[in-house]
């Protein structure tokens, strides 16, 4: 009895993690919905690979740490990546593509999400583990609210990248001014501001999150213009432009308010 009970309780467990909450499509609705099938010829690393009719495909949703090539260290995590990818598509080199809104991007990189033969999600594997940060590139956001409930999981668990200082929730204030890539800030909008093709939200003296104006459409559920005042978190990529930091943000996804 103690036997069957605790396979039971790892089949709760089990369930409520592939279906995020209900938030995710389930196996067989997954592979219902592959628009393509392509052969694997090689992997490049943890969201990247080449199919044997040459195409370069790169995984919608998700941002693996990146592999070191030609004598370069690779970033923490980035190996780990890369071999759960490798291990996941060993016996299977077949994988289902589905596609978004944008099937390709500025480097002409085919666009999909991965699907092995039985219906599992690469994406969701790889994030389920805390070897992949769930992304949203607009205006393909289709799957992005459980692939962020199952990173949400890995998270609260401190498994694999989360366990890294740069990936903590961090105040605007403490934010290095050597800080560079994904990062996720938290604070308060000091002030609202546009140039020509920008808009420009302060958090502190040195940074402000940053929204290109042609982006705006990705907002529609409030207005950037009345966020001062607000407490809030965002992630998105950090450089330095001029004398401040900018936090690069593309859409609504990529923000949290407690008051909304």
């Amino acid at each position: 009895m103690k036997c069957l009970f605790l396979w039971y309780l790892l089949a709760i467990v089990f369930l409520s993690t592939a279906n995020a909450d209900g938030l995710c499509l389930s196996e067989k609705q997954q592979l219902s919905n592959v628009n393509d099938w392509g052969y694997i010829d090689s992997i490049i690393d943890g969201d990247t690979v080449h199919l044997k009719d040459r195409r370069k495909v790169r995984f919608i949703g998700i941002n693996t740490p990146e592999l070191g090539h030609h004598g370069e260290a690779s970033q923490p995590y980035g190996r780990q990546a890369y071999d759960a990818l490798v291990q996941l598509l060993e016996g299977h080199n077949k994988i289902g593509l589905t596609y978004d809104k944008d099937k390709k991007d500025r480097y002409q990189r085919t666009l999909a999400y991965i699907n092995l033969p039985d219906g599992r999600s690469v994406e969701q594997i790889l994030l389920s583990k805390g070897l992949a940060h769930s992304i949203v590139v607009p205006p393909n956001d289709r799957r992005i609210k459980c692939y962020r409930s199952i990173e949400s999981q890995a998270r609260k668990a401190n498994l694999g990248l989360w366990r890294l200082p740069e990936n903590k929730w961090i105040k605007a204030a403490h934010l290095s001014k050597k800080s560079r890539g994904l990062r996720y800030v938290s604070g308060t909008v000091l002030a609202y501001s546009e140039s020509k093709n920008s808009i420009y939200l302060k958090l502190s003296s040195k940074l402000s999150i940053h929204v290109a104006k042609k982006d705006k459409k990705y907002f529609p559920n409030f207005r950037l213009n009345e966020l001062t005042g607000k407490a809030l978190k965002v992630r998105g990529w950090v450089n330095t432009y001029r004398d401040r930091q900018l936090i690069h943000v593309r859409t609504a996804y990529d923000f949290e308010l407690p008051e909304l």
